[in-house]
């Protein structure tokens, strides 16, 4: 077990001249909880003569005078052997209640939190974790009882950034013999003879009966695992070519027509919605619903899905809904933290509403405020020549700016290519760039203060380049504007005039003039 350790770590650090007792050697800090894994791995690294490691511990206070009488066991291990030694103590349920999630949940993180903290502070290159071959196939089981992807059919990795896991090709039960020949000490967690967690039932119910059927089970299982590891991997890199053809990397969209001409649309589908929540039910849906109407949600715990015509638009939840969607990436590759606890309890997000506050005239020149009363509307004052306001209202944050008009405005000869976009018609000098995020209009056809809210039904304007009015709504469905987006459209008005719609066009009556001399820009930051 020995030489089968070294060259585990030897694989895992990427040591080619690999000497123990280097002091060369990666600093790696060891999660030794007292258990049977944990102690055999500390055991290990001090057995090979492992120069530069050190031992971190941590009790939960979840077991009264056991959490305590595991930490004394470390604690005087390393002590004997003059190894660095870490510990803390965690109010795990406080915590748990606190943040609304499990006490196993809770568990992980406070655990996972520290242990950065320690690896930064003290520059440590590697975290080991005792996670053995048993461990790995019962996620792997866990995984499928849950609904998973490839990802979720290779157990556990042995490596996921700098987290290693060297007795991961051990059986417990190959652990268990090296311990008692060695006479190494540990505690037993009485728990883990439990089984109303799932993972205990699999493996004090489940795996005795594999075993009856097939002695080396998880041997057999790990080979499979592995198989598919590779699968994936192979899997990771057509999907970076793939994703071009499939995601409008500008605007953050699926394409539906460029899925559907795949020839496994929904596995495709499976992996860009699988990162964000959704799970295989919901994809599903989402699948079927792919040649129906426009209009229809799908909510994860953290995503908003819409179907829009010809794409699908993925929204994070708590951010400003008329921000662009969100691009689906390569992500959903990358391993998550594995289950450190038996639990398969769900993080609960407790969402609370913010305080509202009263807002601030907006009168200073240069003045930045943010509006997080809940108003209908505000108003914008911008005083004079060379005044500019900025303000954060419903999620959007914009910028109002007065200032002459430059030498080098011309009138085009054609018109804009997307004007409701820009609502630019002219050819703007260097030092005044007119970007599709910015609005100019002649500030001396505005009545100050202007107001800003969001649009609502009826609401007329006469669009730049037009003659006559047009409903709000009408002219967003036109331009072909997602459910989503529509939700917090803002515009601005001089008096009850509709001057623009913020990053998307102008009213015909405020635009740009030969005679203009003064403009207000109006910017989307």
């Amino acid at each position: 077990m020995i030489t089968k350790f070294k060259e585990s770590l030897v694989q895992l650090t990427g040591q080619k001249d690999f000497h123990p007792a280097s002091p060369d050697n990666p600093k790696i800090l060891l999660a030794v909880s007292g258990g049977i894994d944990s102690m055999c791995m500390a055991h290990l690294f001090a057995r090979i003569y492992y120069s530069n490691f050190a031992i971190a511990t941590v009790n939960f206070s979840l077991r009264g005078e056991e959490s305590d009488s595991d930490e004394d066991l470390v604690s005087e291990w390393a002590a004997e052997r003059g190894v660095q030694f870490f510990s803390n103590t965690f109010d795990t349920k406080g915590y748990a209640k606190s943040m609304g999630i499990s006490t196993q949940m809770a568990a992980r993180d406070l655990r996972y939190n520290w242990f950065e903290t320690l690896i930064t502070t003290h520059g440590f290159d590697y975290l080991a974790v005792a996670h053995n071959l048993n461990d790995s196939v019962e996620t792997f089981f866990i995984n499928i009882l849950r609904g998973t992807g490839l990802q979720g059919l290779t157990g556990i990795r042995k490596k996921n950034g700098t987290t290693i896991r060297p007795l991961l090709g051990f059986s417990r039960r190959e652990i268990a013999e090296f311990t008692k020949k060695e006479s190494i000490p540990f505690r037993e967690d009485s728990s883990n003879s439990e089984s109303h967690y799932s993972r205990n039932r699999i493996r004090n119910m489940v795996f005795p009966e594999f075993e009856i059927i097939n002695q080396s089970f998880l041997k057999t299982v790990e080979r499979d695992m592995a198989n598919v590891e590779a699968a994936s991997d192979i899997l990771e890199d057509l999907f970076k070519q793939k994703r071009n053809s499939l995601i409008d990397d500008k605007s953050g969209r699926i394409s539906i027509p460029a899925l559907l001409k795949e020839r496994r649309p929904d596995y495709w589908l499976f992996l860009l919605l699988d990162k964000y929540g959704f799970n295989p039910g919901q994809i599903e849906q989402i699948y079927d619903s792919l040649q129906g109407q426009p209009g229809k949600e799908f909510h994860s715990d953290s995503c908003l899905l819409l179907k829009d015509r010809d794409y699908l638009l993925i929204y994070p939840k708590g951010t400003p809904v008329n921000s662009p969607p969100i691009a689906p990436d390569i992500a959903m590759f990358e391993k998550p933290k594995e289950f450190l606890d038996s639990s398969l309890d769900e993080l609960l997000e407790l969402l609370d509403d913010e305080p509202v506050q009263e807002s601030e005239p907006i009168s200073d020149k240069g003045v930045s405020v943010e509006i997080t009363a809940k108003l209908e509307s505000v108003d914008v004052d911008v005083v004079k020549t060379g005044d500019y306001r900025e303000l954060s209202f419903e999620g959007t944050q914009m910028r109002f700016s007065i200032y002459p008009k430059p030498q080098g405005f011309k009138f085009k000869k054609e018109r804009a290519i997307r004007p409701e976009f820009t609502g630019d018609l002219f050819v703007v000098s260097s030092d005044a760039t007119v970007t599709e995020s910015t609005l100019l209009i002649d500030a001396d056809l505005v009545k100050f203060p202007v107001s800003v809210r969001k649009w609502r039904e009826g609401d007329k304007f006469m669009p730049l380049g037009m003659s006559g009015y047009k409903k709000i709504s009408d002219y967003l469905t036109d331009i072909k504007m997602d459910k989503i987006r529509k939700e917090t459209l803002l515009v601005t008005l001089s008096e009850d005039k509709i001057v623009a719609i913020p990053g998307f066009r102008i009213d015909e009556r405020f635009k740009i003039s030969q005679h203009t001399k003064n403009i207000l820009e109006i910017s989307l930051l």
